[in-house]
C-alpha cells in the first residue's frame, strides 16, 4: 500500500451555546479536547495532530497536551453556524500556504467525543488509503428509530416521507424494512483534496465504519452518559469491517 500522510484535525471552537466551553470541561481528569488529542496521537497512522481553535486559551490546553496550533481560526469560522468544510478548508489552505505541507488524508476527530479507541482511528484511515475509488470513511452506528417512518410536515400539515423505497416503506413492517445507520460524530476521514476540490467533507464515493455507541456530548444529559460509559468496559467496535 502506498504510504499516505495523514493529518488528524479536532476542531475546538470557545463559542458553544448549549453548553458553555464545553471543549475545555473536564471529563475524566482532563479537559475534553485532551482526550481527542491522546487518542490522535496514539494513532499509529496519524503523522500530525492539530487543535483548530479561535482562542488562546484553548490552544494553550491543546499543546501542553501534546497538539499542534500552528494558527487560530478566524473569528468568522467560529461561529454557530460555521461548518465542518469551511473550518477544514482553512486549515488546510494555511498549511499549504504557509508550510508548503499538504496530507493525502484529513482525520476528523470532535473533541466532543472523547471515548474512542486509536486502534478505530488506525482502521478508518487504514480502509481510506487502502481503496483508491474512496473519498472518505465514515463512522456510523445503527440507528435507533428507521428513517422510512419519518415524515416531514409543510406549513398546511401535509406530511412528506423523509425517505421512501418506492413501495410505501412508511406502511410496511419494520423487518421488511433496510437497516438504517446514523452517523456517529466519532471518526471521518476524507482524502484532502476532496475537501479542497470538490467542496464536501465526504465526496461521492463513502465507506460506512460500523461501530456500536454513540458517545457524542452536547448537553449535560450527554456528559453523565459518557461519564457512566466510561467506568464500563470499551467496546465501542464489535463489527467485521473488511
Amino acid at each position: 500500500m502506498t504510504t499516505v500522510t495523514t493529518l488528524a484535525l479536532i476542531p475546538a471552537r470557545s463559542g458553544s451555546k448549549s453548553l458553555p466551553h464545553k471543549n475545555i470541561r473536564e471529563f475524566a481528569g482532563k479537559p475534553l479536547l485532551a482526550h481527542s488529542i491522546e487518542q490522535a496521537l496514539a494513532a499509529r497512522s496519524v503523522d500530525r495532530v492539530i487543535v483548530s481553535t479561535d482562542s488562546e486559551e484553548y490552544a494553550a490546553i491543546a499543546r501542553q497536551y501534546g497538539a499542534e496550533t500552528p494558527f487560530l481560526r478566524p473569528a468568522e469560522l467560529a461561529t454557530d453556524d460555521a461548518t465542518d468544510l469551511v473550518v477544514f478548508r482553512h486549515a488546510l489552505d494555511w498549511l499549504r500556504d504557509h508550510e508548503g505541507w499538504e496530507p493525502d488524508i484529513v482525520v476528523h476527530l470532535r473533541p466532543t467525543y472523547p471515548r474512542r479507541d486509536p486502534a478505530d482511528i488506525d482502521r478508518v484511515i487504514e480502509l481510506l488509503a487502502a481503496d483508491p475509488e474512496l473519498d472518505s470513511v465514515r463512522s456510523v452506528a445503527p440507528a435507533a428509530e428507521t428513517p422510512f417512518k419519518m415524515w416531514t410536515r409543510d406549513g398546511d400539515g401535509r406530511l412528506t416521507p423523509v425517505a421512501d423505497l418506492g413501495n410505501e416503506a412508511y406502511n410496511q413492517p419494520r423487518q421488511r424494512l433496510p437497516a438504517a445507520y446514523l452517523q456517529n460524530a466519532c471518526i471521518d476521514a476524507v482524502r484532502a483534496h476532496v475537501v479542497i476540490d470538490q467542496g464536501s467533507m465526504t465526496g461521492r464515493r463513502i465507506h460506512g465504519y460500523l461501530m456500536n455507541e454513540n458517545f457524542d456530548i452536547d448537553t449535560e444529559a450527554d456528559f453523565r452518559r459518557a461519564r457512566e460509559a466510561c467506568t464500563q468496559p470499551d467496546n465501542s467496535q464489535e463489527f467485521d469491517d473488511p
